[in-house]
């Protein structure tokens, strides 16, 4: 069964290309709306892979759209955005990736296939936790440490993300306090 897709998108051209990009990589779009309400409503009914969704659109905004998609029923959000400078809200409100317009067609697996394997460990942090706010504040830290390790001893996404759950597991310390452990370690602040 292909990947299903919702395309949140206020222009109609951009929607329409996404979309055609979209279905030629083989996934299905299970619809395309305009407004973050729209947005929310359909990932309600259809509860697709994953969410390509703009940010500036009427009625409420990508983000907000996001933030409630995540307290109802987490969803793999992509923020694909005109906006620069938006990406830590975006982390903040639990999307898995942010990328700006123009998307390329040729992005779209990779986009699709590392959101995807993000969403999955932000998962594996929802179970180990019934309260989303203390996932939220878990799985931000857990990025921003991910994004150290990554930079400055060049790992790749899954390798980092392993190296912290064996370090909290071998410390026998939340993954929390481990990501916050090694952004204190790199000089990046409080986590």
């Amino acid at each position: 069964m292909p990947m299903r897709v919702v395309i949140a998108e206020d222009e109609w051209l951009v929607a329409t290309a996404l979309r055609r990009q979209v279905e030629l990589h083989g996934y299905e779009v299970t619809g395309t709306v305009g407004t973050g309400t729209e947005a929310v409503a359909l990932c309600r009914a259809e509860r697709p892979d994953v969410v390509l969704m703009d940010i500036q659109m009427p009625e409420m905004d990508g983000l907000e759209a996001t933030r409630s998609l995540m307290e109802e029923h987490p969803t793999c959000v992509v923020i694909v955005t005109g906006r620069a400078k938006q990406e830590r809200a975006a982390e903040q409100v639990g999307a898995m990736r942010y990328v700006l317009k123009p998307l390329l067609g040729s992005q779209i697996p990779s986009l699709v296939e590392s959101a995807q394997q993000r969403f999955g460990w932000f998962m594996a942090i929802r179970e180990g936790s019934l309260d989303l706010e203390e996932t939220m504040l878990t799985w931000l830290a857990v990025q921003q440490a991910m994004k150290v390790l990554v930079d400055r001893e060049r790992l790749l996404d899954g390798t980092a993300f392993a190296r912290l759950q064996q370090r909290a597991a071998e410390q026998d310390e939340s993954l929390r306090a481990t990501a916050e452990a090694v952004l204190r370690e790199y000089g990046e602040g409080e986590g």
